[in-house]
């Protein structure tokens, strides 16, 4: 049951302490269409797959993004994740190229050495911290993607810049927090130092890269298009840094999330491990072993329905809207929750189950479309969805040839109320060596 809300703050209290687990209460105490109130101003969360569609790809015209990519733009300015209308129609056209299907397995090429290198430098019976490790791992990938270049020490120097920033962003996008912002407080000046470090050093690298070329990200940016034109060099580093931070950060959510689970269901690890024996023998996967690793994938795939990389997607429409039998207000807060629909027992039996065959041919026949959508939908999906899936796959299918990780003692862990899905605390797991481990 929902409370009415208190005064003036309405449900921001509970919002923003507990998102996630508000969320789910709202759907099941108030529908499909559910209202609540973030401060003064009305709010809804649309649960059912067909409102996902018809806002995020039927109507995606007829909204604008919600306070949190506004406000993101202070980090982000105008790349994929927060512009809008015909430059985010734009931008989106020119770097859809770079992730086709052969552009992916030029930037998987690298993904199992470093997940390799990550792996061996662990320790048998140490209790790692797998949301740091999964960060620095996740860090290594994508600056290899987009560069083209390891640079190990210099990410590792901007791993304190990045965690600070995941605590400014949901506080950035709270009412009143452009106010608190002006004041100068302590913890908004750091955000605000962190943010210029990252964009200094990606200054840096715009300045160093040549357009000509390149396999990486960053080459293909700065590429001309069939008409000649270069990207002027501010969106250029604006979608660097949207690429860097969102790959990276969404990539380890889902990858401490797919170990987490692994570790807590011993028979899909056992079945995951007899198909890596089956496809790899006793080596590292390559990019080409990405389809074959058919049951690699599903577990992957469901770890994606129970922790999405994006708990919440915020929208805003521009005039009154109809859904639902309601009328949404124009401008006001509009949530869609991968989180939420993708647990609804209407379509996933026993939703907070782990079981990966959900996404089997078979499992997934007269499901609903949009059920889940853990990158998005339409025109503003996840433009690296595909590239995280790849990535994720050959991850799992390397460090699971060396390493079982071991289930934490007590209960499941909290998970953090920001935009990415990650634990709210350091979560430990034990390690234990597999052999032979590939050569």
């Amino acid at each position: 049951m929902i409370s009415r809300g208190l005064p003036l703050v309405g449900h921001a209290p509970w919002f923003y302490r507990d998102t996630n687990g508000f969320l789910l209460r709202l759907a099941r105490a108030g529908g499909d269409v559910a209202a609540f109130r973030l401060g003064r101003e009305p709010a809804f969360l649309l649960s059912h797959p067909d409102h996902v569609q018809q806002v995020l790809v039927d109507d995606a015209e007829a909204f604008r993004k919600g306070r949190l990519m506004q406000r993101a733009r202070r980090l982000l300015g105008d790349g994929l994740l927060t512009s809008e209308g015909e430059l985010h129609r734009c931008q989106r056209r020119r770097l859809q190229p770079a992730f086709c299907r052969h552009q992916l397995a030029t930037y998987a090429e690298a993904v199992p050495r470093l997940a390799a290198r990550a792996a061996e430098r662990w320790v048998e019976s140490d209790a790692l911290d797998l949301s740091a490790a999964m960060d620095q791992l996740a860090r290594a990938i994508v600056v290899q993607a987009l560069l083209g270049t390891d640079l190990e020490g210099e990410v590792s120097s901007l791993a304190g810049d990045l965690q600070v920033l995941s605590r400014w962003l949901p506080l950035a996008a709270a009412p009143g927090a452009e106010r608190l912002e002006r004041l100068g407080l302590p913890f908004m000046r750091r955000a605000g130092e962190a943010a210029d470090r990252i964009t200094a050093a990606i200054d840096r690298r715009l300045a160093e890269a040549t357009p000509s070329g390149g396999r990486d990200l960053l080459s293909l940016l700065l590429r001309p298009d069939g008409d000649g034109v270069a990207m002027p060099s501010r969106l250029a580093r604006d979608e660097t840094m949207t690429l860097f931070l969102a790959g990276h950060d969404t990539t380890a959510a889902a990858l401490t999330w797919s170990w987490y689970l692994l570790a807590t269901h011993p028979d899909v690890d056992r079945r995951l491990k007899r198909e890596l024996g089956d496809v790899l023998g006793e080596r590292d996967p390559i990019p080409e072993d990405w389809p074959r690793l058919a049951y690699t994938g599903l577990v992957l795939e469901e770890a994606l329905r129970l922790y999405p990389p994006v708990g919440r997607i915020g929208r805003r429409p521009i005039e009154d809207y109809r859904i639902g039998g309601r009328v949404i207000p124009a401008g006001a807060a509009v949530f869609l929750s991968p989180f939420v629909t993708q647990r609804d027992p209407r379509w996933w039996p026993d939703p907070d189950r782990f079981e990966p065959d959900r996404w089997t041919e078979e499992g997934r026949r007269g499901r609903p479309r949009y059920a889940a959508f853990p990158f998005g939908a339409g025109p503003r999906s996840c433009v690296g969805g595909q590239m995280a899936r790849m990535v994720g796959t050959l991850v799992i299918a390397t460090i699971a040839q060396r390493w079982r990780m071991l289930p934490p003692a007590g209960s499941p862990p909290r998970i953090r109320s920001v935009l990415t899905l990650k634990p709210a605390r350091p979560l430990y797991l034990r390690l234990e060596r597999r052999t032979p481990a590939p050569g």
